[in-house]
């Protein structure tokens, strides 16, 4: 039986950081442990996007066991209409919130992906299905109510500066109207290039969307280099 007076190591808030900026000290401990699960995973070139997400998730809580967060993988986005849907990792402030203050997506970025997935970081090759990651937050089926998230890329082949231009390039389309989209693409939703691709071991980006309920998001977007 437990004991009612065990030693507790639940989650709790930490008085030491100022209320509004646990946002910062997240994207600063995202940041930091990435650079771990790149040196650990690098060579991970023809894993499956599945696998990836489950290292990527063990690896965040691992190292945030003394931070003043939850990482909790295949978290459920609640929608007002329709199937709930599952967002690869939602952040939580404490065991007990019902919502995620912020949510990652995760894709393989991979010429070796079949060519109807090839562009699923950005977009779907079926408009109905929003199987995309830049597609499904700016359709609010991940990052419900959130104005900030992340999504991370996979390089699997290549280098970090050649999907950069790659995935502008598919935005673009979306832009101009080369690909079929119901939703409403601008220069926002491109990836504004931060980093000056100074380390090529990861490289961080920002980008801007406009949600279908006229809301916006800002995404971090993150490229680690698996190669």
């Amino acid at each position: 039986m437990l004991k009612d007076n065990h030693n507790s190591i639940s989650n709790i808030p930490n008085p030491s950081i100022k209320k509004g900026s646990i946002h910062t000290k997240l994207i600063e401990f995202i940041e930091a442990t990435l650079y771990k699960f790149q040196n650990q995973f690098k060579g991970e070139i023809n894993t499956s996007e599945e696998v990836l997400n489950e290292h990527l998730g063990k690896t965040f809580s691992y190292y945030s066991k003394t931070h003043p967060f939850i990482f909790q993988a295949e978290t459920i986005q609640k929608q007002k209409k329709g199937q709930n849907r599952k967002v690869d990792i939602g952040v939580f402030k404490h065991y007990a919130d019902h919502n995620p203050f912020f949510t990652i997506e995760a894709k393989r970025l991979s010429n070796s992906i079949r060519n109807n997935r090839k562009k699923e970081y950005v977009v779907g090759d079926d408009p109905t299905k929003f199987t995309g990651g830049i597609e499904r937050f700016k359709h609010n089926l991940h990052g419900v109510n959130l104005s900030n998230s992340a999504i991370i890329g996979y390089v699997q082949n290549e280098d970090l500066k050649f999907w950069y231009k790659s995935v502008n390039e598919w935005i673009l389309e979306l832009i101009l109207g080369k690909i079929k989209s119901p939703l409403k693409w601008n220069f926002n939703d491109a990836l504004y290039n931060t980093c000056n691709f100074a380390d090529l071991r990861c490289a961080k980006f920002n980008s801007e969307s406009e949600k279908i309920d006229k809301t916006r998001i800002s995404l971090s977007h993150y490229f680690v280099n698996l190669c």
